[in-house]
């Protein structure tokens, strides 16, 4: 896919923030005869609810143009998703050209397993939704872009397959430039979360040329805590580096802390792509991560996936490190007809580090 088309970049409620930086990271990676008046913003659109709560959105023009569409999860989830659906059938109705859409965090990702009798798997039954007509087709939504994708397998739930980037070099990155700059690498150790990451993030080991780990665990159900279970590796008297792609409650990554230091561990960093940062059985998010700053993890990295800064205040153990710069380089490769391939070499960072 590639394109002389006029380039429009529109935004859903609460993902607004995060579009605005990838326009302004797009804004010196495309060329400027397909950037609208020679500098992409942030295009607009109208979302009117009547009396009886059922919403319109309207849109500026857009016909014959290349339009991406940036949706993160934020709270409520649920009309967020409409709101989406308005927005995508607005844009269609429009005559655009084609629709790219760009999901930082897909919501219901987690949600893609019939894992109890009678539950619903809105992780599998939002793609088809999406990729159906009348959204489908040509000018529709075929084109979906995830960045870490909670299970490898969801991008293969839309028809066409979705494409999948990922932030964990740029966690890598952060490592060998800011952490082991100032602490002898040799007395670490890369830690997964479970067994599933040590296959999705397999490379990251041999990158940092480090001994790697994982913690043994089963989920019961549909339970957001798992059972933990042990630790195959050495950690003892060594740094924990710990990989996961979520941090939603907690509970798991406190959990995960625990037990490492209980079994020998010097300290233990958490590394995470999607920080929700979400705990229905806690009074306010506030108190969440002021749990979080009380726990004996020594620092917690995480990407502005879903919205953040608003939630952290004053924490003293969170560094946010941005994704803007990642998905518009793969934007633009979309948009230009390149290969998104590249983006899965380590090396490939300093072109989208923000």
């Amino acid at each position: 896919m590639t394109t002389s088309l006029p380039v429009k970049v529109f935004a859903t409620s609460g993902s607004n923030g995060l579009a605005t930086r990838i326009c302004e990271s797009l804004q010196f990676r495309l060329p400027s005869g397909i950037q609208p008046g020679g500098r992409l913003t942030l295009a607009q659109h109208e979302v009117t609810t009547f009396s009886n709560e059922n919403s319109v959105v309207q849109v500026e023009n857009v016909r014959d143009h290349f339009v991406v569409v940036i949706h993160t999860q934020v709270p409520p989830v649920s009309e967020g998703l409409i709101e989406l659906l308005n927005l995508l059938d607005a844009i269609k109705n429009a005559k655009s050209e084609t629709i790219l859409l760009v999901f930082p965090y897909m919501p219901y990702s987690r949600s893609d397993q019939k894992n109890r009798p009678r539950i619903s798997a809105m992780g599998v039954l939002l793609p088809r939704i999406l990729t159906a007509s009348p959204l489908g087709g040509r000018g529709g939504v075929e084109n979906i872009l995830l960045l870490d994708a909670h299970d490898p397998h969801l991008k293969h739930y839309f028809d066409p397959a979705a494409d999948e980037v990922t932030a964990i070099y740029l966690l890598v990155d952060f490592l060998q430039r800011e952490v082991f700059s100032v602490r002898p690498k040799e007395n670490s150790v890369v830690v997964f979360s479970d067994a599933g990451a040590v296959k999705r993030y397999a490379t990251i080991p041999h990158i940092l040329s480090l001994p790697e780990a994982y913690i043994a665990k089963e989920r019961p159900d549909d339970k957001e805590s798992p059972t933990l279970k042990r630790v195959v590796g050495k950690v003892r008297d060594r740094d924990c580096m710990l990989f996961d792609d979520e941090i939603l409650s907690g509970g798991t990554i406190l959990g995960d802390a625990e037990l490492l230091l209980s079994e020998g561990a010097r300290s233990v960093i958490a590394l995470v792509v999607h920080p929700i940062l979400a705990d229905k059985n806690l009074v306010s998010t506030n108190e969440l991560i002021q749990k979080l700053e009380r726990s004996p993890i020594e620092q917690f990295v995480v990407t502005d996936s879903v919205p953040i800064s608003h939630k952290l205040g004053n924490a003293k153990k969170f560094t946010v490190i941005s994704v803007a710069g990642l998905l518009a380089e793969a934007i633009k490769r979309a948009i230009l007809g390149q290969s998104l391939t590249e983006l899965y070499k380590p090396e490939a960072v300093p072109f989208y580090r923000i």
